[in-house]
This record gives structure tokens, sequence and C-alpha cells, in this order.
């Protein structure tokens, strides 16, 4: 049979650590190799041969460290659903925690020395560290009978000890010198944490709840003469169905009857309808407009572009930005070196007969427990976002402010990006003098977005009475006034009426005509976003290289490529074509995506860094790492300077937590004590604990000043 690429979702990872174990896991089975463990979408990918790969032991071993491994097909609306369940349960989790985490911080910061005190602080650390942390100890105890770990060991053992030494403590009669404070809130930190990075992760999921709203659940397939409504899973190839006016297609398919325009904006992000007719291929997810179209299916579900695009954007989610690649490496050294550090120490002063081995091993675990460098990032990210979005500004994800400085190629999006996406009128000429109301009160008739376009360009004012009004899709419209019949419409439809010919061959014209000839010309453009030339400037100044990716026609990509100074420029585009040449560039250096349509959310995920702007649709927006919220385009500049000063902040914390840790875990071994006589008790290894994450908190707020 050989071997095939496998895509497994895995349940039950609750850090990036997951990652890493749940590799190490399926790596030592035979039959198995190439393995991708994504903590970001829970998925697995690996090339497999089933004939001597033991699948059932594979699944045992991972549900015996706990993970659930699923090897049938889990769709990303089913993932999406149960990313938010996990949501509302961590929420409602972490609520209730924090009823109990409080009280325990008050009652510890207060020193409070009455009898009952530390039962009362003995009981809140148990119900937070031993319910509401049950699922770290549980997995921290199941990798440990796989001889592996994450950053879930490391905090289930500082919290177990200094729980237990609390307990010694209280039996040798020392009831006040306790550290059970520190037992509960280091899980419960953790779980803000978690829920904090849960939520993030959801976030990305809601453009693809967009993306399956497009496509519908049931078509009208032609049956023996009839139309039957069917679930569109059960169409196939080759079979016949029938779209009605107002509709979205289904399928991808070919017409062979009728006539009709199409928004395929979803697809394209242009706003212009167009015309589909005998021989004309049509998208799933597209919208008809007012003719009805017999489609003959070529592919469905999961075959067609739209559900192809929607995979994509879930296998996107799992791209492990450099930042989360260093927390799995943090994750895979750190903790082992620790709790290999810390009975290392406990041995070494056993073995000197030290009656305190035991608490220089626990001081070691919790002066080393990693929260400040937890906080490290997140807590810049979080001081840089808020900084943002006061600035207009939306950071979504933390490797795009890291990647901000490294930008090598900037791929634009044309229209509603570098253009304003709204057609407008650029000329207009005629003869006669009844042409303005005549005009008026023909397109007052009409629905088409050039229509818009025209109304906002002629403004208000007396219209000619229309009878007899009538919409021929993908031609125009027509009216009599005063007994004539006047056209409005494309150029082709001109040469069909009157058999004449127009000198001026544009797309962007339409012709307000009679059977005896033209009575006026309307063209129409899309302007430029009037920041688009400053940024261009701004990019080749930075030694970035601007290039345009567009669906639309070639001449219209050309004109506004040359307007921008821009030299290179792809036209044409659908949009896992715009994916493919954004990974094309990816491959030779950091990428950076500006789009703003549905179309774009596939080159919005693969780029390094995708932004959108606030009037871009909601699916865009969901799917970038940045939204310019105000400003334009003339904010992109206020992004780099944002994502300079928060590396240097990350930066900073990073060099503080791993200082600390140099410098305070010797402390905690006992290295001044036989010289000096100091020594630390695990309160004041834990208030040191809490001091790296306060400076790393103190650091990270300060960015507010260096932006």
């Amino acid at each position: 049979m050989g071997k095939s690429k496998v895509n497994w979702s895995i349940q039950g990872m609750t850090c990036s650590g997951c990652a890493h174990s749940a590799h190490t896991i399926a790596a030592g089975h035979d039959g198995i190799q190439q393995v991708s463990v994504r903590y970001a979408n829970g998925t697995m990918s690996a090339q497999v041969d089933p004939e001597v790969l033991d699948l059932p032991a594979l699944i045992a071993d991972m549900k015996s460290a706990g993970y659930e491994l699923e090897t049938d097909y889990v769709s990303p609306a089913e993932k999406i659903a149960r990313e938010k369940r996990e949501l509302r349960r961590s929420k409602t989790e972490l609520l209730f925690a924090g009823l109990f985490a409080l009280p325990l911080l008050l009652i510890g910061m207060a020193h409070l020395h009455y009898w009952w005190s530390p039962v009362a602080t003995g009981l809140l650390a148990m119900i937070v560290s031993f319910y509401f942390g049950r699922n770290i100890h549980s997995k921290a105890w199941k990798l440990a009978k796989k001889w592996s770990t994450n950053m879930d060991t490391l905090v289930s053992l500082g919290s177990l000890s200094a729980f237990l030494l609390s307990i010694v403590q209280l039996l040798n009669g020392h009831p006040h010198n306790n550290y059970f404070e520190s037992a509960g809130l280091i899980v419960f930190f953790i779980l803000i944490g978690k829920y904090v990075e849960d939520r993030g992760k959801l976030q990305n999921g809601k453009a693809l709840g967009e993306l399956l709203a497009l496509q519908p659940q049931t078509a009208f397939k032609q049956v023996n003469g009839s139309l039957v409504e069917v679930h569109v899973t059960t169409l196939e190839e080759g079979d016949h169905i029938v779209v009605k006016a107002g509709e979205r297609v289904p399928v991808d398919g070919t017409v062979i009857e009728g006539f009709s325009t199409i928004d395929e904006s979803t697809f394209t992000g242009e706003p212009m309808p167009l015309n589909k007719q005998e021989n004309d291929p049509v998208w799933a997810g597209t919208l008809n407009g007012s003719g009805a179209l017999t489609v003959v299916v070529t592919k469905a579900g999961g075959a067609t572009a739209l559900g192809k695009l929607t995979e994509t954007i879930a296998e996107s989610r799992a791209t492990v930005a450099p930042i989360e690649a260093f927390t799995q490496t943090v994750s895979k050294y750190f903790v082992p070196t620790i709790i290999l550090l810390s009975a290392v120490v406990g041995g070494w002063w056993l073995s000197l007969g030290e009656p305190k081995a035991f608490l220089f091993a626990i001081n070691v675990l919790v002066i080393a427990c990693p929260c400040a460098l937890g906080l490290a990032t997140p807590l810049a990210v979080i001081a840089a976002t808020g900084v943002g979005a006061k600035n207009g500004l939306l950071v979504k994800k933390a490797a795009a402010l890291q990647y901000a400085d490294k930008i090598d190629f900037a791929l634009l999006d044309k229209t509603g990006t570098l253009t304003q996406g709204k057609p407008v009128v650029k000329g207009l000429s005629w003869q006669g003098e009844r042409l303005p109301e005549v005009l008026m009160g023909l397109n007052a008739k009409g629905s088409h977005p050039l229509n818009s376009a025209l109304e906002r360009h002629t403004g208000e004012g007396p219209q000619a009475n229309v009878k007899r009004f009538k919409a021929l899709p993908g031609k125009g419209i027509q009216g009599k006034i005063d007994g004539t019949l006047y056209y409005l419409g494309s150029i082709e439809w001109y040469k069909e009426i009157t058999a004449g010919e127009w000198p001026i061959p544009t797309q962007t014209t339409s012709l307000l005509f009679t059977e005896k000839g033209v009575i006026a010309s309307i063209t129409f453009e899309d302007v430029l976003r009037p920041e688009s030339k400053t940024l261009i400037d701004g990019l080749k100044k930075r030694g970035v290289q601007p290039i345009i990716l567009s669906g639309d026609a070639e001449a219209a990509v050309a004109k506004v490529a040359y307007e921008l100074g821009i030299r290179e420029y792809h036209s044409h585009l659908m949009p896992l074509e715009k994916d493919a040449l954004v990974k094309q560039y990816s491959d030779q250096g950091v990428t950076l995506f500006i789009g703003d349509g549905i179309n774009d959310t596939v080159a919005l995920q693969r780029a390094a860094v995708g932004v959108s702007m606030s009037e871009g649709t909601s699916a865009a927006q969901e799917n970038s790492d940045v939204v310019l919220t105000r400003g334009g385009l003339g904010q992109l500049e206020d992004y780099f300077k944002l994502g300079r000063a928060t590396m240097f902040t990350i930066k900073g914390n990073l060099w503080w937590a791993f200082g600390y840790n140099i410098l305070a875990i010797p402390l905690a071994a006992g290295l001044l004590y036989p010289t000096f006589g100091i020594s630390l008790t695990p309160m004041m290894a834990s208030i040191a604990m809490s001091v790296s994450s306060l400076g790393v908190v103190f650091n990270s707020v300060r960015l507010k000043n260096r932006w």
C-alpha cells in the first residue's frame, strides 16, 4: 500500500509544550515519520505506513499521556464549535477559581497570624490547586509516567512542593510559616494565561465560520425533468442543478443554460458583477444576480474552490510563529533541567548531612517557576496592543510585532486596499439638453453598482418619467421616456441593438443610447486612496519591495502599478493563486500582505504578517494579524514603530527573566549558605518569583513611553 500523508486531530493539548510531548510519543512508533504536531489548531500531520503502524497502540499511548487522537476527519466547523464550548467551560471555571484565589491572595499579603489563617489558606490553596488545577496535575502525572515533561510539570511540582512543605510546617508546630498562597496562586495565574491563549485561538476561527456560511446547504437538482431540493453533500460531478436569482452557487461548475450576472467578490474582491452565460465557469459561494442558471457540477463539497479555501485557512492557523517556537524550545529543555537541578541540589546537601536539603530542593523548584518567562512576551504584547488600540492599530498576533522590522516584500491587494473599492464616474459626455433628467430617471430605476456610482456623480435633480422599465442582466436597463425607448448599458449591448461600432473599447464604459445612436458615454474608474502613494514611497525607503496581487483585469492593475511606481504586479488571481504567490515570496523573505476581502483571507494567513483595514470584510479582519482601524494605509508606519518598541521590550523582559534565574537559582540552592549562613525559605523563593514577574510587568508598562 505504501506511505500516505494523514491529518489527525488531537484533543487535550493545554500548552505549547504539549505539542512536543505528543510529537515524542508519535515519533516513537514504527510506521510513522515526518511528524508535525500543531498546538495552534490541535492537529498532527505525518507520513504513515498503515501496514507497519499499530494505530490502536498509538491511540492508547496518546490517551495515557492525556491526549485524545482522532483519526476520523473533523471538519473546521466542528473544531470551531468545540473551541467555543471549551472556552465557555474554561471561563466559568476561571471565574469560580478567582472567588477562592482572591481571598487566598489577600490573607497571604496581610500576613495574618490568627489561629484560623493557616487553616483558611490551606483549604483555599487545596481548592484552587487540586480542583481547579486538576488538569495541570493530571497532565504532569501522565507525562511523568511517559518520562516526558512540559510547563505543566514544573507548575505542578512547584505547587505540590509548596503545599506539602506547608503541611510539614504545620505538623512541626510552625503554623504561620507556610506557603499555601504560593501553592494556590501559581496554579491560578497559569489558568489565566491558558484562558487568554484559548480565547486568542478562537478568534482565528471566526473567519472560518464566515466562509462556511457562504456555502449553501441545499441545491435544486434536475431529476427526470423536475427540480428536487437535495443536500449539497449528495451532489456529484456531472449532476445538473439550477441556481435561482438571488441564490448563492452551491458548487463549482459550468453554465449550460441561462444568462445572469454573478458577484464573484468573494474570490476576486472586485465590485463589478460579471456576465455569465453558456460555457462560463461559476464558483461555490458566489452570488447569482437576477437570472436563473442551469449548471453542470464539476466539483462539490470540500473539492470546490470555497472548500479548499476553508481547509487552507484551517491549516494556516497551525503556522508556528518564532515566539511560539521559542516557547516550545524553553519547555523542552528548561523544565527537565530545573527538575534535575533540584534533585542534584537536594542530593548534594543530603550527602553532607544538611537538614535543610529538602528545603533547598523545593526552593529551586519554586524560585524557577517559569512565570517570568511565560509573562515576558504576552505582557509586552498586551501593553503593545493597548497602546496600538488607542492609536488606531489593532494588533492580534505577537508574531506581527516581531516581524515588523524584518519585512522584505509588501504584497498588496488592489481593489479596496490601494484603491477606494468603489467605482466613480471618471468622465461623462453627452449630446442634447434633456440628458441629465433622462439619465437620472433611468439610473434611479437600476440596482447595479455602477448605478450607485452614477447617482453619486449626478446628485439630485429632476428625473424624467420612465415607463416600461426593464433590467436585462449582463446588458443594462431600458425604459420609454416620452415615446422614445432609451437604453443604458454595455458597449456590447449597444452593438447588438444598433449594429453600430463604438471606437473606444473599454470595460469601464457605459452608454446611453437609442436605436438611432449614442447620446452619452460614461466612464467609470476605481480611484486610488490618497495615502497609497505615500505608503509605497515609505516602503521603498525601508528597503521593502511592493508587489500588487489582484483578481482584477491586467489593464486595471497595470494602470494602478504605473501610477504608484510599482514595477511588479500580478492580475486575474483567484484566492488560492494569491496564496501560492504569497508562499513563493515567503520562501524568498519575510512577507507582509495587505488586503480587505474574503478572497484575501488565505493570503492574509499565509503571509508572515497579514494587514487589513477597518472598512474591509470581517473575514479579512479576523484572519489578519493587524487591523488599521483609522487613518487608512498611512497607519502602516505606526505599525512598524510599534513593532520595534515591542521587540525592544520583549528582549528586555527575557533578559530580566533569564538573568533572574541565573542569579536566583544558585541562591535558592544554598550557594551562600556555607560561607555566609544565608538561605532562602520557600516563602522567600515565592516572593522572589513574584518580584521577577513584577519586573516584567513594570518593564512592559513602560512600553507606552517608548513608542
